[in-house]
């Protein structure tokens, strides 16, 4: 079961940078860019829609039939001597099971358009409802940060769609040049 979900994942992530193709978007879905953060997403998939694209995140909703969702692009600050995706996954499944009511579901690797990246996924309490939380960690396209996408959501039985809508957007991920300075 675990290789097929992980074979269902990478071929998720391919699709999607193969519909996209050499260097432009997707046919009907709209770019959005974030000089500041480093980073695009080629083609917004469907079931999402831009809430901010501006500062240090990149902030998008995201819909399914048990309700919205909210999606975080975010990045860390610049770090020398490299990245350890394997001790962030690790941090966050403690920071989950600290969390009200915390469970911590497990994690995924994934090799995606940017690189490889690691899923940490956990359910909790938050604002009186159980929510489900699924983050990725990946090395920023820029090379020296982290790269998180973090998806929270009620909870309920249509996890596995909004995991493949994650993965479907982490497909259309991708970096841009650095803006001078």
């Amino acid at each position: 079961m675990r290789q097929t979900t992980r074979a269902l994942a990478l071929f998720l992530l391919l699709l999607g940078a193969c519909a996209r193709g050499q260097g432009g978007p997707a046919a009907g879905g709209e770019r959005v860019e974030n000089p500041a953060l480093g980073v695009a997403i080629a083609s917004l998939p469907p079931r999402f829609r831009v809430i901010r694209a501006g500062g240090d995140r990149i902030e998008l909703e995201g819909t399914s039939g048990r309700g919205a969702g909210r999606v975080v692009i975010a990045a860390g600050p610049p770090e020398t001597g490299g990245i350890n995706l394997v001790e962030a996954v690790r941090t966050q499944k403690g920071a989950f099971e600290a969390m009200p009511g915390g469970s911590y579901l497990g994690n995924r690797e994934l090799a995606t358009p940017i690189g490889t990246a690691f899923t940490a996924r956990a359910r909790y309490q938050a604002d009186g409802r159980e929510v489900e939380e699924t983050k990725v960690f990946a090395i920023h396209p820029q090379g020296d940060r982290l790269l998180t996408v973090s998806y929270v959501y009620p909870a309920g039985g249509d996890s596995q769609e909004r995991v493949q809508q994650l993965l479907l957007l982490i497909g259309e991920i991708e970096g841009l040049a650095p803006s001078p300075s």
